[in-house]
């Protein structure tokens, strides 16, 4: 019997993949301040953006912890991580080489060094992502007879330390005078296998286990609403050396902004229109494809529109890309080693 498709995991893996498109199509833009309305309006957008990656590794966690198939190594090996390491192995290699034609400033010498530097950093940033995603697959089967046996209070006790090592303490220390922040530094000794993926990974799983809990979902909304809202206010006044230690409240927030986030679009399971549930479903299939060429395809088109133009980078780059993987969906050969 087939299993019935999860709807809002796939739609929570389209908004992930549009904000990620939309962080990178606004970086370079970023890269320089100006203090011109440009400038502050992909400030703004790009803290919308902050709950991308934590949405992806969520999705990842609430698949992955919810498979029965998880405790299984073979599968693991065989099934699992190759669907994820071969796509990302090849467009590693074509992305070092046509970054670096698009870039202008290409030697052989330079690519076949940042391709056997793949294992060590990312050939394009955006690929960062990967690495600590294929730590958590091998992970996995630990992770899945972990929480298996933890009841909702050891889970929830294992998120409030995860909040407070991994979010609460790193921004802190980070915004601390020097001279006080150095007393902070043994922290990162109690970490042990602690990190902010592992973290959204478990949350995601943690917030798939309540399947028939009533739902406000417009307030729901409005409470991540607000504090996006505060996310984005703290975005700018942060800019002033005084106000630094606003952005502790920001990083803190995230984590509540992308579950609130997840339990909306969950709520909606079941009462999503035909169509909607249609075109989710054709480009749910496309994201990590998507994910994989978007750096490129950010690169060609911002070649031609200039960073300050971030919304056109970020239209026709999704377009370019979707196009992309769309097509290599159709060639058998192509989308079983490309996506």
């Amino acid at each position: 019997m087939k299993r019935k498709r999860i709807i809002y995991i796939d739609v929570i893996r389209v908004v992930a993949m549009m904000l990620v498109v939309l962080a990178h199509s606004l970086a370079a833009r970023l890269a320089t301040r100006d203090n011109s309305l440009n400038w502050d309006i992909s400030n703004m957008l790009v803290v919308i953006t902050e709950i991308a990656v934590p949405l992806f590794f969520m999705i990842s966690g609430a698949t992955i912890l919810n498979s029965r198939k998880t405790k299984d190594v073979g599968y693991l090996f065989s099934h699992r991580l190759p669907r994820v390491l071969v796509p990302f192995l090849i467009w590693s290699v074509i992305s070092a080489f046509v970054s670096r034609k698009i870039d202008g400033v290409f030697t052989y010498h330079d690519f076949f060094h940042s391709v056997l530097l793949m294992y060590h950093q990312p050939v394009l940033i955006a690929y960062w992502f990967i690495y600590p995603l294929v730590s958590l697959y091998l992970l996995s089967p630990l992770l899945k007879a972990m929480v298996e046996g933890m009841d909702e209070k050891l889970l929830n006790y294992l998120l409030i330390l995860w909040l407070i090592i991994s979010m609460f303490l790193p921004a802190l220390v980070g915004v601390l005078p020097k001279n006080i922040s150095m007393y902070f530094d043994g922290y990162t000794v109690g970490k042990v296998v602690f990190s902010s993926s592992l973290g959204y990974f478990i949350l995601g799983y943690k917030l798939t286990q309540s399947q028939h809990e009533k739902t406000n979902s417009l307030q729901l909304l409005v409470i991540a609403v607000v504090l996006m809202a505060i996310n984005v206010i703290i975005a700018f006044v942060s800019l002033k050396p005084n106000f630094q230690f606003l952005s502790v409240i920001s990083v803190v927030n995230i984590p509540f902004i992308a579950a609130l986030t997840f339990k909306v679009l969950k709520s909606y399971e079941g009462r999503y229109h035909k169509w909607f549930i249609r075109l989710t479903e054709i480009l749910a299939p496309l994201t990590y494809g998507v994910y994989l060429v978007h750096g490129l395809s950010i690169g060609v088109v911002q070649k031609m529109s200039g960073v300050n133009h971030y919304l056109i980078t970020f239209f026709f780059a999704t377009i370019l890309s979707l196009f992309i993987i769309f097509v290599i969906s159709k060639i058998p050969v192509l989308k079983k080693w490309m996506m």
